[in-house]
């Protein structure tokens, strides 16, 4: 029996295998090795150096270990960032990925990436960063707007306690902020005050009026635009000039308005020599790092006209990575660009204080650094406002232009203008008004004539059932 069944297990082996020299064969001879993937290098360009430490780390994490055999070729420009992308566009070699500028929508540059965003990104993102602007092509999103920009007051809070103000209670009308101001300037013996307002250079305007005028619900659109009237109205800021004027006459602002610019005061805001100013999220760098804060300050919503809340605070959305329509090697960069929006790399950056994003992840408060004063202050949350954007006119389709007093209106910048000069003169409320008005008038006539010129769509600009808080 044993050896009838050794001969059995002989023949079956026999059957089942072959011999070589009286070794036995690999039962997978014949069947070639798999070969391992060939490497695709990706080409990511990018203009922004301050965070190129924590995304090299988690690049080279990406190099070593997706199982793709994916290299990304990262690349930081921060000089000459769009003459490196005319150059690459004129030999015809552009980047795989690229961080957006304008430069790249007139090259006819970047991918649709609308079929790109699944369910699970829009899960993981504020609903504007996958928006398209009015501005794009057929609705195309060129770019997941990864950046946020909010602005908010922030005060300081040694000067509070020393000028017998509550440190805990930043002004919540700007009544109360007025009588701050005074109570501040009065007890610094003239070497600290209340107020800064750094109009050398006038777009500041935008950060001192027309931003801090939205939780008070006087704006439906950035910059003057109404979005549901599809008007430009200036008039909702003339309370708020006049307001500049009378704490200015009051001696409440720091001296030589006109003459500073905004790294000037804030650097007097660092020394300890202001009490409150606007600011935003860019100035958590300013504070650590440019100039280092010598007292205890916080950050605040901007105070209400009339003590009650009608709209959101705002913020705007910029920046991501565009692919480029035509790479050679889609497949791969449509997964260095998952990659690039992934939650780790923005929750890693936010960790590191260095930025606010759309990703809902970094927005975790918890997570901001606690060594980054005024990180968590600038997060957005469920009561911030997207404010529609206003349209992109073409200045040039009236010639001469019009103009408001003696001012051209030649320019987005006009709207700064118009208000510097109207508190250098000191105008009084009907003045600033009327001012604001033609501003308005003017405004208006000019968009009726890009809409004539087919320079802009207004129905891209309008939302009818626009709300300011949510």
């Amino acid at each position: 029996m044993i050896t009838i069944a050794a001969v059995a297990l002989a023949l079956s082996a026999g059957c089942s295998s072959g011999t070589n020299n009286g070794k036995v064969a690999s039962s997978t001879a014949g069947v070639e090795k798999e070969k391992p993937k060939e490497k695709v290098t990706i080409k990511v360009w990018t203009n922004t150096r301050h965070d190129l430490e924590v995304r090299e780390g988690l690049i080279k994490k990406f190099n070593e270990t997706n199982p793709d055999n994916i290299q990304i070729d990262y690349k930081v420009y921060s000089d000459n960032y769009n003459e490196q992308l005319k150059l690459a566009l004129n030999a015809g070699k552009l980047p795989d990925i690229a961080y957006y500028t304008p430069d790249l929508s007139t090259a006819d540059y970047p991918l649709d990436l609308n079929p790109l965003i699944t369910p699970e990104i829009r899960k993981r993102f504020d609903k504007s960063a996958l928006t398209a602007p009015p501005t794009s092509k057929n609705g195309e999103l060129d770019r997941v707007f990864e950046n946020v920009t909010t602005f908010k007051l922030v005060y300081n809070k040694d000067l509070f306690k020393a000028s017998g103000l509550d440190p805990e209670k930043p002004p919540t009308t700007w009544q109360e902020m007025q009588q701050y101001a005074k109570q501040i300037t009065a007890s610094g013996g003239g070497k600290k005050f209340g107020l800064g307002l750094p109009i050398k250079q006038s777009a500041f305007w935008r950060y001192y009026v027309t931003y801090p005028a939205v939780v008070s619900g006087d704006i439906y659109g950035r910059d003057g635009w109404n979005a549901v009237t599809g008007k430009y109205d200036f008039s909702p800021f003339a309370k708020y000039v006049k307001w500049w004027i009378d704490v200015n006459k009051e001696g409440s602002v720091f001296p030589g308005v006109g003459n500073y610019d905004n790294d000037m005061i804030r650097a007097q805001f660092s020394e300890g020599n202001i009490g409150m100013l606007s600011a935003a999220t860019w100035d958590i760098g300013v504070f650590n790092d440019q100039f280092p804060a010598k007292i205890d300050w916080a950050v605040a919503d901007f105070p209400t006209w009339a003590g009650k809340v009608l709209g959101g605070p705002g913020y705007e959305t910029a920046g991501g990575f565009s692919i480029n329509k035509k790479t050679e090697h889609l497949k791969e960069a449509k997964k260095v660009w998952e990659f690039m929006i992934s939650d780790e790399m923005f929750v890693t950056l936010a960790k590191k204080g260095l930025g606010s994003f759309t990703n809902l992840a970094a927005q975790e408060k918890s997570i901001q650094p606690v060594d980054r004063k005024g990180s968590a202050g600038f997060v957005i949350n469920g009561k911030s406002t997207n404010y529609p954007v206003a349209p992109l006119l073409d200045y040039s389709v009236l010639n001469p232009p019009l103009k408001v007093g003696s001012i051209d209106v030649k320019k987005a910048a006009v709207v700064n203008d118009v208000m510097s000069e109207l508190f250098i003169r000191g105008k009084e409320l009907p003045e600033i008004e009327k001012g604001l008005q033609e501003l308005g008038d003017a405004f208006n006539k000019l968009t009726a004539a890009n809409v004539e010129a087919k320079t802009v769509d207004l129905n891209k600009y309008l939302q009818p059932d626009f709300k300011p808080l949510k």
